[in-house]
């Protein structure tokens, strides 16, 4: 049994947010419908590398979908939509300012058609923010959301090497959604979400603004470093790099003798986590020396029989080649009739009694455009004129 089973998602969504949101619902078992624009469809359909056919980063966020392209422009494809909606159980989008009212798919109109809609809307900033009117994407929001001035080093600010903003935003619209629906299970109510990206990229900023309450010191770029912990970085060895974290007191002592420096563990510079972050040049100094005398395997295999937590510093062809990977499944391989097989970062959620699916392949552009009027009843006569007609 699939947990989202029967439930219906209409998507009209583009780039990483909306999709990787409903991918998950599609995951659970909902029949996710994506809404595409004739002729063009997801602008990330478009991006390099092409995979198989398709492009790799749509491949990555619209599996167990159907693709349905609509002219959300016209009348006819505005009235197709209204009839999705009232067999719906959520819709989700992501349009620019505005134009939710111009498509006839904004809350209002929505939810006269289908009182208990799940409508999500996902913007940049909100319906009541002094910046609503403008547009926004990833690398913006980590830029004004604060993040850039926390990573990167003390000269250079630097993108965090994913779309943090967008991920982090597809994931509470995840939550806040399935919230959603178990309300409406338990008093049968609707539900109007409005997702704000810079809130949701606000909120990664966590024990850095804390930290500025507590003290009045604005926080800076540290590399990997990290501003309560010592050490807890990338340090430099004979060959690349090793990951160290120490992150309680407890392991201090563990990373000593690992190290042969005993005498650091009473060491009023360094025996606790404010001693270290005190005199962090210091210590980062000493390090420095230490593991530049052996290669990184060499001092991952000696630091884990202390107990100490390390790690190399994997690149994405280790990772999707690492045994633990391979032991949770968490490489999907997806069949496309057209396309052969693709493959994908899995679903993470082991369910003990529930089912996850990866076996729809990401669609064609408008793959299933017959298909789903055909289910909301239109007949193949007036699925050519509509097709005829540039509306599907």
């Amino acid at each position: 049994m699939q947990p989202l089973e029967g439930v219906t998602v209409i998507d009209a969504t583009q780039a990483l947010v909306g999709p990787m949101a409903t991918q998950t619902f599609g995951d659970l078992g909902a029949d996710v419908i994506k809404i595409e624009r004739p002729g063009h469809g997801d602008l990330t359909r478009a991006y390099s590398p092409e995979y198989e056919g398709l492009s790799a980063y749509f491949v990555s966020l619209n599996r167990n979908k159907r693709s349905l392209t609509l002219d959300l422009t016209s009348e006819e494809g505005q009235t197709v939509l209204h009839d999705l909606i009232e067999e719906a159980d959520v819709f989700m989008q992501n349009f620019s300012p505005g134009k939710a009212e111009a498509f006839g798919a904004d809350y209002e109109t929505l939810s006269a058609l289908n009182d208990d809609l799940i409508y999500c809307d996902v913007s940049g900033y909100g319906s009541n923010s002094p910046y609503s009117g403008k547009k926004s994407f990833d690398i913006i929001l980590q830029g004004e959301a604060g993040m850039m001035s926390v990573t990167g080093t003390e000269d250079q600010p630097a993108r965090v090497g994913i779309s943090i903003c967008d991920v982090s935003g597809a994931m509470t619209a995840t939550y806040a959604i399935l919230t959603s629906l178990y309300h409406r299970q338990q008093t049968g109510e609707g539900q109007h979400i409005e997702l704000s990206l810079f809130d949701t990229s606000f909120q990664w900023l966590l024990y850095h603004v804390t930290n500025y309450f507590a003290s009045g010191e604005v926080p800076q770029r540290m590399g990997t470093k990290h501003p309560n912990l010592s050490p807890y970085q990338a340090i430099e060895t004979a060959d690349s790099h090793i990951v160290v974290g120490v992150i309680s007191e407890g392991i201090w002592p563990d990373l000593c003798r690992a190290l042969g420096r005993e005498e650091w563990i009473d060491d009023e510079r360094f025996a606790t986590f404010t001693d270290r972050t005190e005199n962090r040049a210091e210590l980062d100094s000493r390090l420095d020396d230490i593991f530049a005398e052996k290669t990184t395997e060499e001092w991952v295999d000696h630091l884990r029989d202390y107990d100490v937590p390390c790690t190399p510093v994997n690149d994405v062809e280790d990772v999707v080649n690492d045994p633990h990977i391979e032991a949770h499944d968490m490489i999907a391989e997806m069949d496309h009739p057209e396309h052969g097989t693709v493959k994908a970062p899995a679903n993470p959620v082991n369910f003990s009694s529930l089912e996850t699916t990866h076996e729809r392949a990401p669609p064609d552009l408008g793959e299933h455009s017959a298909e789903i009027l055909g289910d909301l009843g239109y007949s193949p006569e007036e699925i050519a004129t509509l097709e005829s007609e540039n509306v599907i």
